[in-house]
């Protein structure tokens, strides 16, 4: 299959809606996070809020994502269905550092 710039991509479908009869669920019967164990480029750690659900109707019971949490660096990056936000401190303030010096004749004399 050739990807080009016509194909469509693939729609995110919303997670709280039963894939066997299609009604809506409004609360989780479950929920858990995992964190990745590697950053992103941006030194980002990526948590991963995860869901089951059990439909009222016919009793289906699926699990999907309910939302992602990248935290780390400047920002905090939260996406969540289609709604993705940035929380970003708007101040970078560098804090000073204290210097030290050694004198290595000091160190090797102890």
């Amino acid at each position: 299959m050739k990807w080009c710039k016509e194909m469509p991509r693939k729609q995110e479908k919303n997670i709280k809606i039963c894939p066997s009869c299609g009604t809506i669920v409004e609360k989780p019967e479950k929920t858990w996070h995992l964190t990745s164990p590697l950053p992103d480029a941006q030194g980002r750690i990526t948590i991963t809020i995860m869901a089951s659900f059990t439909c009222p109707n016919c009793g289906a019971k699926w699990k999907g994502v309910l939302s992602k949490i990248k935290v780390g660096g400047q920002e905090v990056e939260i996406e969540g269905g289609a709604k993705t936000s940035k929380l970003a401190d708007e101040e970078k303030t560098e804090r000073p550092g204290e210097i030290i010096e050694l004198d290595i004749d000091d160190v090797m004399n102890e």
